[in-house]
């Protein structure tokens, strides 16, 4: 086995041995020193294995991957956005060719190296079942050509990149949304990795994307615990950080975002374009830190432009309920379009999809009926949510809120004080503010009354942005809307009588009253109206196509039921994320 050499370390015992063309000895080394040695030496490295015949480059993975690493290093000073990306691109072809003919390594560290990149290889092509499966493989055939005692990527034995293929392993369940899978394999990430200075990097890697997890679901306190282990470790070398630490800084800033510090998360997310090549695997993640930085603080339709532009780079611009980033592009477009007087189209999302969307769309699909002041259908959709779907705390919390905002419209202050007393202790801690952004002032301050506590923004209340007039459908009663939904449906006053066992001099006088709320005088201005602002979306939203179901700039639906997002809409203090 390689951990049975010794291994030079001196500079003058490295360089004998690029003279030598001792590739075993080379790797060795590699397995050691990890990303040390390209640091150091670089140039030399690329000198002595540019001699080394490509087909023997391909036999032996591990010196491959430092070739890889030696050009990063070479490269990164004049060209890093480049060639991070070469690097990234050619890791994962290799390791898809390796994943064609896992069977015909024989050695234990080459197996590790090529199944590892193999298990990246595959995500990058987001094909995350087969990096899973390989994955596994990799362990069970790595268990089987040990001899005895502890497997080598273990704490006790810090040879060939401890708690690498493990961290990898979590960034894929991360990546498919099985969360408890990510967790697992990371904290085993963590629990594998070596000593400092060379064998520590798989537990920093895993302490960042467990950060990024634990910020992303809403527990604060553990995403702080994850990012002291990053701060607290020797660093990644600079010139491969990026690769590695992106969730690191993403979870700071999803921090920062939820707890009303708009100027520390627009530093970081200034840093990272989630349209370049160089973003990596994490940019539907940078994508929703920046939606929700552009709802809460920025401008909403800027960042539905921007959301769009990065679907059209990443090849997503058709919606994918059925996978992890699907969604979670989904739930960003939902939280923009609800800052941006959209919330029309958000119960198109929700009622239109092909999937069920309660698990993961609820909080925005409640927000979206409270906000055309349907507050009977915000309440039943919440309530549903919370006994009946598995959500995360944040998740929770924001459909307590809905719950103590619509309880408090209906004029039921016991339930509202009731429900929002939960949501304070929701909180990840007095800081965490942003499921309180969305609320009017005044309404804030009557909840935080009747819950007796003081302002739930301890920063202060953010800017108002983006506010439009109040939504005309607010002013409808739930009966006016249902008398409006059968107009434009064909039905007369007199067959609407008959729907609702009333009498037709009732639903006259209900539909004289709604044009006057409206500010129009006939069925066709008044449905057009509602269109425009969203109130018959709920009615026809299980009627919208797939490529009706989400904005897209300059495109109209073709039903003529969508929202216009720039058009009258509900003020943004009532919307939530």
């Amino acid at each position: 086995m390689t951990g049975a050499r010794d291994v030079p370390r001196s500079r003058e015992k490295i360089l004998r041995t690029l003279d030598a063309g001792d590739l075993d000895g080379l790797e060795t080394v590699f397995d050691r020193l990890w990303y040390d040695l390209p640091d150091r030496f670089a140039r030399e490295l690329l000198t002595a294995l540019a001699r080394v015949p490509p087909e023997v480059l391909d036999r032996r993975p591990r010196l491959g991957h430092l070739v890889l690493l030696a050009q990063r290093r070479r490269d990164h000073e004049h060209d890093d956005e480049r060639s991070m990306s070469r690097l990234v691109r050619h890791y994962s072809r290799a390791g898809l060719r390796h994943s064609r003919r896992l069977n015909g390594f024989t050695r234990l560290h080459d197996v590790l190296s090529a199944g590892t990149a193999a298990v990246v290889g595959l995500r990058h092509r987001r094909d995350h079942d087969a990096s899973t499966r390989v994955g596994a493989w990799v362990e069970q055939r790595t268990t089987l050509l040990m001899t005895g005692g502890p497997l080598p990527w273990t704490a006790g034995r810090p040879d060939a990149r401890p708690g690498w293929l493990s961290a990898q392993r979590g960034i894929t369940a991360m990546l498919a949304g099985a969360t408890d899978l990510a967790t697992q394999h990371l904290r085993r990430a963590a629990d594998e990795a070596g000593d400092e200075p060379h064998g520590h990097f798989a537990r920093v890697s895993a302490a960042s994307n467990l950060a990024l997890l634990s910020a992303y679901r809403g527990h604060h306190d553990l995403a702080r615990e994850q990012l002291a282990v990053v701060r607290d470790a020797a660093p990644f070398p600079r010139w491969i950080a990026g690769a590695h630490l992106r969730s690191e800084a993403l979870a700071r800033a999803h921090l920062a975002i939820h707890e009303g510090d708009p100027a520390t998360a627009q530093r970081i997310l200034k840093a990272m374009d989630p349209t370049s090549p160089a973003a990596g695997e994490l940019w539907a993640f940078l994508a929703s830190a920046r939606a929700s930085h552009a709802a809460f603080y920025g401008d909403p339709l800027q960042g539905l432009r921007e959301l769009d532009e990065v679907r059209l780079v990443h090849g997503t611009i058709d919606p994918d309920p059925g996978s992890f980033v699907g969604r979670v592009l989904l739930r960003a477009e939902a939280k923009l379009l609800l800052r941006a007087g959209g919330a029309g189209r958000v119960l198109h999302l929700a009622h239109g999809s092909e999937e069920d969307t309660t698990e993961w769309l609820a909080n925005h699909h409640a927000w979206a009926h409270l906000s055309v002041g349907e507050h009977y259908e915000a309440i039943g959709l919440a309530s549903s949510a919370i006994h009946q779907t598995s959500l995360s705390p944040t998740d929770a919390l924001d459909l307590h809120v809905v719950l103590a905002v619509a309880h408090l419209r209906a004029g039921r202050e016991d339930r509202a004080r009731s429900w929002f007393q939960k949501a304070l202790r929701l909180r990840s801690s007095p800081e965490h503010a942003a499921p309180f952004l969305a609320l009017e002032p005044d309404e804030r301050r009557t909840l935080a009354e009747l819950a007796d506590t003081a302002d739930v923004l301890p920063r202060g209340a953010v800017e108002a942005r983006n506010t439009p007039p109040v939504t005309l459908a607010s002013r409808l009663s739930p009966r006016e809307r249902k008398v409006l939904r059968s107009l434009s449906e064909g039905f007369t006053a007199e067959q609407t009588a008959a729907r609702f066992n009333v009498s037709v001099n009732t639903i006259r006088t209900q539909i004289r009253t709604l044009y006057r709320k409206l500010g129009v005088s006939s069925r066709r201005e008044a449905v057009a109206v509602a269109q425009e602002a969203g109130i018959l979306a709920a009615a026809r939203g299980k009627a919208v196509g797939r490529s009706e179901r989400r904005y897209a700039p300059g495109r109209r639906a073709a039903t003529g039921t969508a929202t216009s997002i720039t058009g009258p809409g509900p003020p943004a203090s009532q919307v939530g994320r």
